[in-house]
């Protein structure tokens, strides 16, 4: 017993894992997408301001709906809205084919009610933890492009967001 003395409870029960703010990584993976969309197309994306807030919410004029749609404020000559997702690991690539999966679903109606209300194409970017950047386009965008590598969902098709940006800048800008 006296190995047990001066041990404080606290010590012997396990440590719970940290909660993960969801806030937060979605703020870094946005930030993250603005790096890597700015290096590529050499012109300036930010986050939108209150991203998350559902702009849909407020009755906007036209020019705003253009700028707050997405999570992303993209150059005035970038035909698609950005919806982005940083985590959601819980969602099992393997079973959405089998099954499809809810919130992948609700991350692209967000993006089709984001490209409805702005006029520009639909996106989502989706990074798992650890993992590369996916990104989901209508498939029909993609005719005349092959990709080695690509998977269809529904009326999506999923891309490494690394190979999709490797396509020309004619298909991403309204040439000005």
């Amino acid at each position: 017993m006296d190995d047990f003395k001066g041990l404080d409870i606290d010590e012997i029960q396990p440590k719970r894992p940290n909660k993960v703010n969801g806030k937060k990584k979605g703020n870094r993976t946005e930030l993250e997408l603005t790096k890597i969309l700015t290096a590529r197309f050499n012109m300036p994306f930010s986050r939108s301001v209150g991203s998350g807030n559902r702009w849909s919410q407020a009755d906007l004029p036209q020019h705003a709906s253009e700028v707050f749609s997405g999570d992303l404020i993209c150059p005035k000559n970038f035909k698609f809205v950005i919806e982005s997702k940083g985590g959601y690991d819980s969602i099992d690539m393997s079973a959405v084919f089998v099954n499809g999966n809810s919130e992948l679903n609700g991350f692209l109606k967000q993006a089709t009610a984001d490209s409805n209300r702005c006029g520009r194409k639909p996106m989502m970017c989706w990074k798992k933890t650890r993992k590369p950047w996916l990104a989901f386009i209508m498939t029909n965008e993609l005719i005349g492009h092959e990709f080695e590598y690509s998977l269809k969902y529904k009326e999506w098709t999923a891309i490494a967001l690394d190979h999709l940006l490797k396509l020309n800048d004619d298909f991403f800008l309204n040439q000005t």
